[in-house]
């Protein structure tokens, strides 16, 4: 028995690692095995649409769900020059450590600069998968520990008070150098210590993969599977309309004030009908339901999620709402707590039944302020400061019943225990002035947070005319004659004076009134006079009736108090295998998912888990099974003329415009010309279709277009003050990436103008007044990619209220039978089609562009170049001719090269050399608003080093200053002979001449000249040898 016993305590004493078989499996993995792309092929077959088991289900979705987290670590390799490294201070093996399977170990990270990400985040969070590195990894072959390929560990616990100290479990040993030698080695001074070369790198979040994982793995013994087996396959029962059941029983679902409060918010039929049947669904209680909502674009989708929490939690119904993301989580929490608000009583009593919770600093929880109230990591500190033993509210309610009971015996026993001598006004007067602060704080608060559970509406009332009372008592009112009460009880008979015998009255009823609440609420609410904060966080979660996370944070609520119904929100964009998280929660009973499988779907790392229907959300595969759905079926965003394609295309026409957009006062005028109208298609016919960064395409013709029109907008804005929001959008991070580039932080000036510029994904649930769209495909192949899909086509054409301009290459879009060649024919029927060229500011744009690309192509893959009859070579730095492409003008191209061409000839330099300056570079203003950096730099070619003109970059004046200070630590990486070369000026007349020297000289003295390379520049050649370390491009 004892044996047993010792056995059963180890168990509980060993660290739990959720999800372990998935963490071992990534372990198991080299670098081979990594880099194979390949590794799963063949290995991952098709999900289901139907299922025969439980076990079936949860099990398709496990090989599918490795390839995703393989995908990642390699997608993640391809950066890894990129990724964010640190470096070990100390290591040791922690308490639980043991070979070969828990090789746990305790680490101090070191606090070095940088070591903190913007926005306050962690060095390193919790489930991170770090490499462990001897070395600062560049390359994947830096990525290795001793005589180790690939040493991977998991971060598997994080100091809240101190984030540097960190646990990870090991893949292999981590075996550093002599421990012995670690502790007693050679000391730098005193208290110093061998400094670690050993560094961490950190590779992937594993969180939501460790979570999904755990939910497809659910103990056998335990666990909620009854929804689960309600969507295995088609079954009527599960989406069928009212419960025959209730019918029969004649059960009243929703009551008559329901019903009444549903028309108070002037809802249309579908919106309020999807509402009822949903509150019908939720208290059925003879099956399961699994309720769907199809909200396509502009139908008020939100605004429907958010009158059916409201009537949830009027009915005190415990319900968690989940969605894939933080930014969605956060929209309708938002949504709900600003109709909450609006009926709220003193201090929000009632807000504490509504609770948000997951991670902070992704959520940027601290620029949203609306949500502060309901936050569970600030709701958890302002309650922890009320249920301090000594500090907290009951705490000073029992001070404060002392004081107005016997204020004399009070001041008798502070004189006890303290020295300062206080006259006995002045103590009162302290003590009352500061315990009234102290709850006039703590009783909003506690009114404000605490769940209603566990507060009453009475009791909160109490506290809030306590406040009051305590306002009006004053001093003199407390003082009395000192006898008149004993602490805890009522108020002794005092003989009447007959001159103040009403204002006596009245004051020692406002001092009885208040006493008597005091004692009252101390008695009412029965909570522990301390609080920890875990057991605070846990009092909220158990009590709160609406909860809010993303479905991968739901996880933390497996060991809570049992919900009754789940609401996930965006669903169409939730992996099935993710929806399995919140699905198993315990004491659901119904589940509503709300979304449209006609927009984005999940975003799939990994094309063999895409294939696999990884991405496949729960929502899109019922309705695949014939699954029942409420449409939402009027839209309140998009003028007719927008929502006509979209709505014919991937609605069947089954949506209607609301009354709000058909009106005259909705069609919206920003810019004269015909093109600029509601809808319209710009063809731009001589678009130039590149790669750009990550092999993603862009068009830099159609970023200058872009650009165009939005200065047009923005003209437009300041001279009339009419506050425009403008949405760029671009399927293709390439073009996103070069127009945030181009038209940069100019418009990003406060004023009633805005401009956002994001992909389809990043813009689905967003909306603006005038949605640009860039579509970059211009080839003469007819080749369009994933512009053919459907669902990220129809997102990005319903993002606009007022207009909706397209930019495209007609050829290219309508050779081939896409959905784009139909938007073309319509846009044609409409006579909404136009050429770009017709707008003469828009040809002008595309002339200077694309004649700005032919130069380009010139210069491309030449370092250096010369002019005629120019003496000194000029070598295009990397850098300068990326911002040629982003600035990409004709007319500013001509100007850069007319300044170099008179720099080459030596004359120009004569003045520039003359006004001496301490820095390497100069600057030469372009163009109002655009400079050109440039120095005299020195090349190696053959036998010598050679003076040129180094050009580095063309960019707006106001950068300049950054841009020079990421150079000059470029050039203190030069020897000071190499140094002084690019400084020696030699002169002949007016001329400054280019100097060359011999290689192995090594300093730069006039001997050691050879000669001037004025008459012999034949010597060089146009394509140098590769050139010297470079700093990195300057964003």
């Amino acid at each position: 028995m004892q044996q047993l016993w010792v056995a059963r305590e180890t168990k509980k004493k060993e660290r739990i690692i959720k999800g372990r078989d998935l963490v071992d499996i990534v372990f198991s993995w080299s670098v081979l095995d990594v880099l194979n792309s390949n590794l799963y092929k063949g290995q991952v077959g098709k999900i289901p649409t139907t299922f025969t088991s439980t076990k079936e289900y949860l099990e398709s979705f496990v090989n599918p769900l490795i390839e995703e987290t393989h995908e990642a670590l390699l997608s993640s390799m391809r950066t890894l020059r990129r990724a964010q490294a640190f470096k070990f201070w100390e290591i040791k093996p922690a308490k639980d450590f043991k070979s070969p399977n828990s090789l746990y170990y305790e680490v101090t990270l070191e606090m070095m600069a940088g070591n903190m990400t913007n926005g306050g985040q962690n060095l390193v969070e919790f489930n991170d998968l770090l490499a462990v590195t001897d070395k600062r990894p560049i390359r994947i072959d830096d990525l290795r520990f001793s005589n180790e390929p690939l040493l991977l560990a998991l971060v598997c616990g994080v100091n809240e008070d101190n984030p540097h100290l960190i646990t990870i479990l090991a893949s292999k040993p981590i075996i550093c150098e002599d421990d012995d030698d670690n502790r007693t080695s050679k000391k730098r001074g005193k208290g110093g210590r061998k400094s670690l070369s050993i560094f961490g790198v950190n590779l992937i979040n594993m969180m939501t993969n460790i979570r999904i994982w755990t939910a497809l793995h659910p103990d056998p013994e335990g666990g909620n599977l009854k929804l689960i087996s309600r969507v295995l396959q088609s079954n009527n029962e599960v989406d069928g309309g009212s419960c025959v059941a209730c019918k029969e029983n004649s059960e009243s679902v929703v009551s008559h004030d329901s019903a009444r409060m549903l028309r108070s918010f002037k809802l249309n039929s579908s919106q309020e009908d999807a509402i009822l049947r949903c509150l019908e669904a939720k208290s059925c209680y003879h099956f399961n339901n699994i309720k769907l909502i199809w909200g396509p674009p502009g139908t008020g989708k939100t605004k429907t999620t958010s009158v059916l929490l409201l009537n949830l939690l009027k009915l005190r119904c415990r319900t968690l709402t989940c969605t894939p993301t933080n930014i969605a989580v956060l929209e309708v929490c938002s949504r709900l707590v600003k109709l909450v608000s609006e009926s709220l009583n003193f201090g929000g009593y009632g807000l504490g039944d509504i609770v948000l919770f997951g991670n902070k600093e992704r959520m940027k929880i601290d620029d949203r302020e609306d949500l502060f109230d309901v936050f569970l990591e600030y709701r958890v500190e302002e309650l922890y400061r009320c249920f301090m033993a000594m500090t907290g509210w009951r705490a000073n309610v029992n001070r404060m019943i002392c004081l107005l009971g016997d204020p004399k015996e009070e001041y008798r026993q502070y004189n006890l225990v303290n020295k300062t001598s206080l006259s006995f006004k002045e103590f009162v007067q302290e003590r009352f002035s500061r315990l009234r602060n102290e709850l006039q704080h703590q009783f909003p608060t506690l009114s404000l947070h605490l769940p209603t559970t566990l507060l009453s509406f009475r009791v909160a009332e109490k506290m809030n005319q306590t406040n009051h009372l305590l306002r009006d008592i004053a001093i003199s009112d407390i003082m009395g004659d000192g006898n008149n009460k004993s602490c805890h009880g009522r108020m002794k008979h005092v003989p009447k004076d007959t001159v103040d015998e009403n204002d006596r009255l009245e004051n020692d009823t406002r001092k009885q009134d208040c006493l008597d609440m005091l004692i009252s609420i101390s008695l009412s609410i029965k909570l522990p006079d301390f609080i920890s904060k875990f057991e605070l966080k846990r009092l909220c979660l158990a009590n709160a009736y609406l909860l809010f996370c993303t479905a991968s944070s739901s996880a933390k609520l497996h060991l809570s108090t049992p919900l009754q119904l789940l609401v996930i929100d965006e669903a169409a964009q939730l992996k099935e295998c993710e929806s399995a998280i919140p699905l198993q929660l315990p004491g659901l009973q119904h589940a509503i998912l709300i979304g449209d499988e006609k927009q984005l779907p999940a975003m799939i790392q990994s094309k063999i888990s895409s294939e696999a229907d990884l991405g496949r959300s729960l929502f899109e595969r019922l309705v695949l099974l014939g699954h029942n759905k409420q449409l939402l079926n009027m839209q309140y965003r998009m003028h007719p003329s927008i929502s006509i394609f979209p709505n014919r295309e991937f609605y069947g026409m089954k949506i209607l415009d609301a009354p709000s957009v058909r009106v005259r006062s909705y069609e919206k005028k920003f810019l004269p010309e015909k093109m600029y109208g509601p809808y319209s298609f710009i063809n731009i016919s001589y678009g130039r279709e590149q790669f750009g960064e990550g092999f993603s395409s862009k068009n830099i013709v159609e970023v200058s277009v872009v650009a165009e029109i939005v200065s047009k907008l923005y003209s437009v804005s300041r001279k009339t003050g009419r506050s425009i929001s403008v949405g760029v959008i671009s399927p293709y991070k390439a073009q996103v990436f070069a127009i945030q580039e181009r038209i940069g932080e100019k418009y990003n000036t406060g004023e009633s103008f805005t401009v956002s510029v994001r992909s389809v994904d990043g813009f689905q649930g967003g909306e603006e007044d005038i949605i640009i769209i860039s579509t970059v495909r211009s080839n003469g192949k007819g080749v369009i990619g994933f512009l053919s899909n459907q669902q990220r086509t129809n997102v990005a054409l319903t993002r606009a209220r007022y207009c909706l301009w397209i930019l495209g290459n007609e050829a290219t879009l309508t050779s081939n039978r896409s959905v784009w060649r139909k938007l073309v024919d319509n846009a044609k029927a409409q006579d909404c089609f136009h050429d770009a060229e017709d707008d003469e500011s828009l040809a002008q744009c595309i002339e200077r562009s694309t004649t700005a690309l032919d130069d380009l192509d010139k210069l491309q893959n030449k370092k250096l170049i010369s002019f005629e009859n120019s003496i000194w070579k000029v070598w295009l730095s990397y850098e300068f001719l990326k911002s040629l492409e982003v600035i990409v003008d004709s007319e500013v191209n001509k100007r850069v090269m007319n300044f170099l061409e008179k720099l080459s000839n030596g004359k120009e330099l004569q003045h520039e050399v003359e006004n001496e300056s301490k820095s390497q570079l100069r600057q030469e203003e372009i163009d109002d608003g655009l400079s050109l950096i440039w120095a005299i730099d020195i090349t190696k070619n053959n036998n010598h080093y050679v003076q040129v003109l180094k050009i580095w970059q063309v960019l707006s004046s106001s950068d300049v200053s950054h841009a020079i200070e990421h150079l000059e630590k470029h050039y203190k990486r030069y020897t000071k002979t190499k140094i002084n070369r690019c400084r020696y000026v030699c002169s002949q007349g007016d001329l400054v001449i280019p100097m060359k020297w011999p290689i192995d000289s090594d300093s730069c003295t006039k001997k050691d000249i050879v000669n001037d390379v004025s008459r012999s520049f034949a010597l060089l050649s146009v394509v140098e040898e590769e050139e010297p370390l470079t700093p990195k491009p300057i964003k």
